[in-house]
Order: C-alpha cells, then sequence, then structure tokens
C-alpha cells in the first residue's frame, strides 16, 4: 500500500506542477512584458518601467473558454534584468477533463523568456480531488515551501527550504525537493517524514 501511493504521488503531483507553472510564466512574458534566488535582491536597484496595481487578467482558447487566469495585488517590470515582479500572486489554470491547478505566493518572479519563475513566501500549489470516467479517482495534492524555483526550458523544480506535501490522507515532509520532468523523478533530501493515513475499514 506505501509503495502505491509513492508511486501515484511520484507519477501525477510533480508533472501537474510543472505543466501550472510553466503556463504561468509563459503567459505572464506574452500579456504583460519580464539567476539564482538571491540575485533577484539585485532588481530593487533598478527602475521599473512600467507598473500594475490590484490587477487580474485571463487567457481564452480558441473557444473561448478561459484556460489561466493570474491575479496580483501589484506587479512591475524591470528593463535591464528582464524580470517581472508580482506582490500577492494567484495563478489557476483549467485543463482537459477538468483537471484544475491553483498556485499562490506572497511574490513571484519570471524572466523574461519564460525559462525561469521564482515562487516565494508562503508558495502553495494545490490541485484538487478529481474523478475522471474510467479512471482511478486522483486524490488531492498540495506542495507547500517558502522557496519554490521552477525551470520550464530543463524541466527542473526544486526548494532548498523545507518542504511540506500532501496527497490526499497522506502527508510527506522534507528539508529539501529536487524533481527532474525527463527522468521523472522526485527527491527529497535532508530529514524526510512520510505520515500514512489508515486505510478505510473494508465493507
Amino acid at each position: 500500500m506505501i509503495a502505491r501511493l509513492w508511486d501515484r504521488l511520484t507519477l501525477y503531483l510533480p508533472v501537474a506542477l510543472m505543466a501550472l507553472l510553466a503556463l504561468i510564466s509563459y503567459w505572464l512574458v506574452r500579456t504583460a512584458p519580464g539567476d539564482k534566488a538571491p540575485e533577484a535582491v539585485a532588481l530593487y536597484d533598478n527602475a521599473p518601467d512600467y507598473y500594475l496595481h490590484s490587477f487580474s487578467a485571463q487567457s481564452f482558447d480558441a473557444n473561448g473558454k478561459v484556460v489561466r487566469q493570474v491575479q496580483g495585488a501589484s506587479g512591475r517590470h524591470f528593463p535591464d534584468t528582464k524580470w517581472t515582479e508580482i506582490e500577492g500572486f494567484k495563478g489557476q489554470s483549467y485543463g482537459a477533463g477538468g483537471v484544475v491547478m491553483l498556485a499562490q505566493a506572497r511574490r513571484s518572479l519570471t524572466n523574461e523568456e519564460a525559462t525561469e519563475m521564482q515562487l516565494m513566501g508562503s508558495a502553495q500549489v494545490l490541485r484538487p480531488e478529481l474523478q475522471l470516467a474510467g479512471q482511478a479517482p486522483r486524490q488531492r495534492a498540495v506542495y507547500r515551501s517558502e522557496f519554490l524555483h521552477v525551470f520550464t526550458e530543463t524541466g527542473i523544480a526544486k526548494s532548498h527550504l523545507p518542504v511540506d506535501i500532501e496527497y490526499g490522507r497522506n502527508r510527506f515532509r522534507a528539508d529539501s525537493m529536487l524533481y527532474d520532468d525527463v527522468s521523472q523523478i522526485l527527491e527529497l533530501k535532508g530529514r524526510v517524514k512520510a505520515d500514512f493515513a489508515a486505510p478505510p475499514p473494508k465493507r
């Protein structure tokens, strides 16, 4: 049972996380023109060339259906570093078959090429429970950390800070995380703890 739950976690949740953050970072660059986390501090020494305030923007498919949405309390673009910063970031993505992904953080940064995105401060990515016809139900899955760093071009998602992962009623904690979308391997580092919920009683 434990092995099966872990296999399902590593199969679905990291792939969904990469898909959502790649869509949001690409869309931000297309609609509102933006290497390592410590270097982002240099943004405050540069003058932004435009600002956004209390904004909400949507992207639609060919049939007029909303496929993604980004909200922010404020935003600004830095022309020399090509980064776009959003305070009070919230993002939603709606995929085929009713798949929904939600992301939020106190602050987000994305570069102009949409190859790198950082979620900082109470960062969270949520995939609600989903029941698809003819498939086993996908349990609710959540990533939480103070920092999530995603590279859409290489398929890497990582955090050097503690992470908290929920999959259904099961919970995993680790000091840091590294996910490689090419190999589809999720690596939890440092002190790792897993809490598995007792299976429901048989009827």
